[in-house]
C-alpha cells in the first residue's frame, strides 16, 4: 500500500511538472533571447502600439518592418507573461518534490525510477514526434535543471535561473546584423571599399554602417540603379548580401572581402521565415535564388516590369507577375528546388541553370 501511495504522489507530481514545462514549450518562440520584466514588458507595449500608430518606425529598416517588429515584441511579451506565469508553480512543484523524497526516499525514488523507466520504453517503441518521446524529452530537462539547481545550493552562490528561458535550441539561427546607410564615415574611421578603389564603373559610392560595437565596419559600396539598399546574411551563414542602391553584392562575412557582383538592378528581397531560402528581385523581370549551400537558380525573364503578392509556400514561390504585354497581370508559380516556372494558362518557361 505504501509503495502504490508512494508511486501515485511521485506519478501525480512528474505529470504537474511536465505540463508546465509544456506550456513553456508552446510559449510563442522570440529572437529576442533576454528575459524582460514586468517593467520592461509595459514599456515594450507602449513601443508596440507606436509602431502599429506609425509614430515610431525601426532603426534598422534591412531586419524588419514596423509590423514585423512589432509583432516580434508581442511574442516576447506573450512568452515572458508565460513564463511568469508559470515560474512560481515549477518551483513550488520542485520543493514538493524534494518533500516527497525528505518524507519517503526510498518509494518515492523507486517510483522515479520506474516512471522514467517506462517513459524511455514507450518512447523507443512509439518513436520520436510521439507523446511519449515528448514526455521523456521533458524528463530529460527536468533532469537538467535539478542538477543545476542542486550544485548551485551546495556552492551557496547566488540564486540561478532554475527555470529555462526556452526549451527551442535557437543555436542554429543565422543572426541578424543591423545596418544603415550614412552620409560619411566618422573622422579617422576605416573604410572598406566595395568593389575596390581602382575596380569599379565610377559610379556614385554610397556608405553602409553594417553591425554594432566593436565587430561593425563601414563599407563604400558602388551603387546601382535603383532605390534599394538593404544588408542580410545569407542562408549558408557565411556571406552578406549587400544592395547599394540597387548594387548587389555577395561579400565574405569573416574577411568584408567581394565575392562576387550581381547585378546592379535589385528591385526587392524576400526570405523564408527558417532563413534557409533568400531570393532576390531583379528589377521586377527576374528572380535568384540563393540557399544553405549557395546559389540554387536564377530564372530567365518572367515579368514585364514588377512582381507582387508573393507568397512562398508547399515548395513553390506563387505570385503575379506583370503581363509581358505591358499590362494585366499573370499568375506565376516556381519550383524552389528547380527554379522552374510555370504560369496560369499552362505555359513553361525552363529557367537557367546556374552553378
Amino acid at each position: 500500500m505504501k509503495d502504490k501511495s508512494a508511486s501515485q504522489r511521485a506519478a501525480a507530481l512528474l505529470n504537474q511538472v511536465i505540463d508546465v514545462l509544456q506550456r513553456t514549450e508552446n510559449a510563442p518562440d522570440s529572437p529576442v533571447n533576454a528575459f524582460l520584466s514586468g517593467k520592461q514588458r509595459r514599456l515594450l507595449r507602449r513601443g508596440v502600439e507606436r509602431l502599429r500608430s506609425g509614430e515610431a518606425q525601426p532603426r534598422y529598416k534591412n531586419l524588419f518592418t514596423a509590423g514585423q517588429l512589432a509583432d516580434i515584441c508581442e511574442r516576447t511579451i506573450r512568452r515572458d507573461e508565460i513564463h511568469d506565469q508559470t515560474r512560481k508553480e515549477f518551483l513550488r512543484i520542485v520543493r514538493e518534490i524534494g518533500r516527497a523524497i525528505r518524507e519517503d526516499s526510498p518509494a518515492i525514488r523507486k517510483a522515479f525510477a520506474s516512471i522514467f523507466l517506462e517513459t524511455i520504453r514507450s518512447a523507443q517503441e512509439d518513436g520520436p514526434g510521439s507523446e511519449a518521446a515528448q514526455r521523456y524529452r521533458q524528463l530529460q530537462s527536468l533532469v537538467v535543471i535539478a542538477k543545476r539547481y542542486g550544485s548551485n545550493r551546495r556552492r551557496q552562490s547566488s540564486p540561478i535561473r532554475v527555470f529555462p528561458a526556452t526549451l527551442r535550441d535557437a543555436e542554429d539561427r543565422i543572426p541578424l546584423i543591423p545596418a544603415e546607410q550614412i552620409a560619411s564615415p566618422p573622422a579617422g574611421e576605416a573604410v572598406i571599399a566595395i568593389p575596390p578603389d581602382g575596380s569599379d564603373s565610377g559610379r556614385e559610392r554610397i556608405f553602409i554602417h553594417i553591425g554594432i560595437g566593436e565587430t561593425s565596419w563601414i563599407g563604400s559600396f558602388e551603387r546601382g540603379h535603383t532605390d534599394v539598399s538593404t544588408v542580410f546574411i545569407m542562408p549558408d551563414g557565411k556571406h552578406l548580401f549587400v544592395s547599394a542602391r540597387g548594387a548587389g553584392y555577395i561579400v565574405d562575412l569573416k574577411s568584408r572581402t567581394l565575392v562576387e557582383q550581381i547585378g546592379t538592378h535589385v528591385a526587392g528581397v524576400m526570405r523564408d521565415p527558417p532563413m534557409t531560402l533568400f531570393l532576390v528581385d531583379h528589377n521586377g523581370m527576374s528572380l535568384e535564388a540563393f540557399g544553405t549551400s549557395g546559389r540554387r537558380w536564377k530564372t530567365g525573364t518572367i515579368s514585364c516590369g514588377g512582381f507582387r503578392n508573393m507568397a512562398l509556400t508547399d515548395g513553390f514561390l506563387a505570385g503575379e507577375a506583370r503581363h509581358m504585354s505591358g499590362t494585366g497581370w499573370v499568375v506565376f508559380a516556381v519550383n524552389l528546388a528547380t527554379g522552374e516556372v510555370r504560369f496560369k494558362d499552362g505555359a513553361s518557361l525552363t529557367c537557367q541553370a546556374i552553378g
